[in-house]
């Protein structure tokens, strides 16, 4: 991407390899996976636009009735929060839904 003269990279995260119950049981190895490709990305001076969901639910979050019940949307909150918490010292750019 930089040989080609990117200066920035959009990329969704999938909530289920974060959060695979869709809440509080953080896949850590799935959380580093971001960290190093933000790592990365910031390196050859790429920046990072990070979209949040791009239609991954959580399948433990759909089999309670997905977005049509308010548990999604507190989860949602928390997982974004998350998130921000361990990438937002690096990701400028920030989109809530791909093509909602």
């Amino acid at each position: 991407m930089h040989n080609i003269g990117l200066n920035a990279y959009r990329f969704s995260v999938s909530w289920p390899r974060v959060l695979p119950t869709g809440r509080q049981q953080v896949n850590t190895k799935g959380l580093d996976f971001y960290d190093r490709l933000v790592d990365e990305l910031l390196k050859y001076d790429i920046q990072p636009a990070l979209t949040l969901y791009h239609w991954d639910l959580p399948e433990a979050l759909q089999q309670r009735g997905g977005w049509k019940v308010r548990e999604t949307a507190y989860a949602f909150a928390e997982y974004a929060d998350l998130l921000s918490r361990q990438l937002g010292d690096r990701v400028k750019w920030w989109m809530t839904l791909n093509e909602p």
